[in-house]
């Protein structure tokens, strides 16, 4: 499939939200009257494009699906036309999380995909989720479901969930104050103690 647009940052796109319950969809159409849904996981570049020169930047695009001090199990629908974002479910009921909110944004990587077939050798014999890759954004700002944020990566951590290799990439928005300060996990570590 061809793809007739490509968004290197969130300059021109639009969210809407459409339905109720488990029906409820974030999507995004581009902002210049665009009706054609744009996939946050195809459609965006992995790359970060500044919108003003339009050249690549050294850093990532983060799409999110949960913002920090939430609870709601947002992702992006991996099987649904036009990839929106929608709250994940278990036997017709939505999902949140049981222990409380969460501490960072979470959302992943557009263009990535983890590879249900490809065994990792430091995954303890497991193959990919079958989903983007995931990213942990601990940067001070909430981040809202369906934004694009340019983000530094900082580290990677390797998680076996249900016996899949689920890979989250741990990362900083390059707008939040501590990004001049933070290269790798060891600087959180120091900068911003218990953050991880």
């Amino acid at each position: 499939m061809q793809r007739s647009s490509s968004h290197g940052s969130n300059a021109n796109l639009q969210l809407l939200h459409e339905g109720e319950g488990t029906n409820y969809r974030m999507k995004v159409v581009d902002k210049n009257g665009g009706k054609k849904p744009i996939s946050l996981w195809h459609d965006v570049t992995l790359v970060h494009v500044d919108p003003i020169t339009n050249k690549p930047t050294p850093y990532l695009n983060f799409v999110c699906e949960i913002p920090k001090f939430s609870r709601k199990k947002y992702e992006i629908a991996t099987d649904e036309v036009g990839n929106p974002i929608k709250q994940d479910e278990k036997k017709g009921v939505l999902r949140e999380f049981k222990k409380g909110d969460i501490f960072f944004n979470y959302g992943c990587l557009p263009r990535t995909w983890e590879d249900p077939t490809f065994i990792h050798p430091d995954a303890d014999g497991t193959c990919g989720d079958n989903d983007p890759l995931d990213v942990c954004e601990i940067g001070l700002k909430v981040v809202k479901p369906g934004d694009v944020r340019p983000v530094k990566v900082l580290g990677v951590l390797c998680m076996i969930d249900e016996g899949e290799t689920d890979w989250k990439i741990v990362a900083i928005d390059v707008e939040d104050k501590w990004a001049p300060f933070l290269n790798d996990i060891n600087d959180v570590e120091e900068q911003l103690p218990g953050t991880l």
